[in-house]
């Protein structure tokens, strides 16, 4: 299971620190805007105490998540996206506007390529009185989730473009940050935890009735994922959720697609691999719901098909940059299994059972854990064959 705080603590939270001459009214304080007058005036009012001005709103857009998120459009096409910083991660990291805002002001001082940083929101201001943290939006763009139910196999333009940017990350040189003390809270610790010792009571209190369905594959899986924690070092500058929902698109079908990684709230120094599994467990994902259940369908090799060529040209183009050796792709594997259970475990969180899809993913995730180098033998064959596997 993720643990609950990725990052290592780094002390007692700072209190919020009120401006001088006493607080500013915020959009914050109570519902958010909506679009009457008034209150895109008061919104103004308060960019401008952040010395922002963009002229006038003409569209504020909320979204539904676990913190207030909204967007504001201005009148020249330019747009801000606003976000709460979740209290657990602004602790870890020991300031108000947390470690988004961190890493986020460490992406431009580190050498990631042009392309890497046009695809990272770009930090605008922060309000640590409301624990606001202030981005420059990314308009015209929709979700790798979208594009996915749409594409079945996913524009080649796109998967490149994808790649190009999830490697350019990955091989930005960040020693001078990780040996920096003052980035230690950045150093993300592995995590997944045991389920080895779980007690009857940890078990019964688990989420949704097929938790112990859940319980019984991590355990059984555990053996892998002890030799993953074990080689875990915290080496380079990873997204850490590379959800489909976290990965925008602008031009899905054009031949110079654009990709926004965006949500850096967990971000910081770990294992690439994890957000190279991330992204295959997502394109699994996707793919798992369009087997509608049959498990028996996994047997015939042609089902995997679409999956298969989705895979294999990601970690083909991901490699024209970053080339990866049979123990890093392996591990890729692996981490996209934990990423296929954790699925399964939002499932039982959120709707109290793992379904069809769910037990899918269990069943896929604990293979490509345990054995990893056969399914991908099915997922990307041509890039195992050239690594003369």
């Amino acid at each position: 299971m993720m643990t609950s705080a990725s990052h290592s603590p780094a002390g007692v939270a700072s209190p919020k620190t009120g401006r001088e001459g006493g607080s500013m009214s915020s959009p914050w304080c109570g519902a958010l805007p909506n679009e009457s007058g008034p209150e895109k005036a008061r919104t103004r009012s308060w960019l401008s105490s952040l010395g922002i001005d963009r002229g006038g709103i003409v569209r504020i857009q909320t979204f539904a998540a676990r913190n207030s998120v909204a967007m504001l459009h201005f009148e020249d096409g330019t747009a801000l996206f606003l976000k709460q910083v979740d209290p657990a991660t602004a602790r870890a990291v020991g300031t108000a506007t947390g470690n988004e805002e961190k890493m986020l002001r460490l992406i431009p001082e580190s050498d990631v390529p042009h392309h890497v940083r046009t695809a990272v929101p770009r930090f605008i201001a922060t309000d640590p009185e409301t624990e606001t943290l202030v981005m420059e939006g990314k308009t015209g763009f929709v979700s790798m989730r979208d594009v996915g139910r749409k594409f079945p196999e996913i524009p080649v333009p796109l998967l490149v473009s994808l790649a190009s940017v999830t490697a350019g990350l990955h091989t930005s040189t960040v020693e001078r940050f990780t040996t920096d003390p003052g980035y230690r809270p950045q150093l993300i610790d592995f995590p997944f935890a045991s389920f080895v010792t779980l007690t009857p009571s940890e078990l019964a209190s688990g989420p949704g009735m097929d938790y112990s369905d859940y319980a019984a594959t991590m355990q059984a899986v555990d053996d892998s994922v002890a030799r993953m924690r074990e080689e875990w070092t915290p080496r380079r500058l990873v997204h850490f959720d590379l959800r489909d929902d976290n990965i925008l698109v602008k031009d899905a079908e054009g031949a110079r697609p654009q990709v926004a990684l965006v949500d850096w709230e967990l971000s910081g120094f770990g294992d690439p691999m994890l957000d190279v599994g991330t992204i295959i467990g997502q394109f699994l994902i996707q793919w798992l719901h369009t087997v509608r259940g049959d498990a028996g369908r996994l047997a015939d090799a042609s089902t995997w098909a679409t999956v298969r060529r989705n895979v294999g040209l990601f970690l083909t183009a991901y490699e024209h940059s970053a080339p990866l050796s049979l123990e890093q792709r392996d591990l890729a594997f692996r981490y996209a299994g934990l990423s296929v259970l954790m699925y399964a475990a939002g499932r039982l969180e959120q709707i109290g059972s793992l379904g069809q899809i769910g037990h899918l993913c269990l069943f896929v995730g604990r293979t490509l854990l345990n054995d990893p180098r056969g399914v991908a033998e099915l997922l990307a064959p041509g890039i195992l064959r050239k690594a003369g596997a």
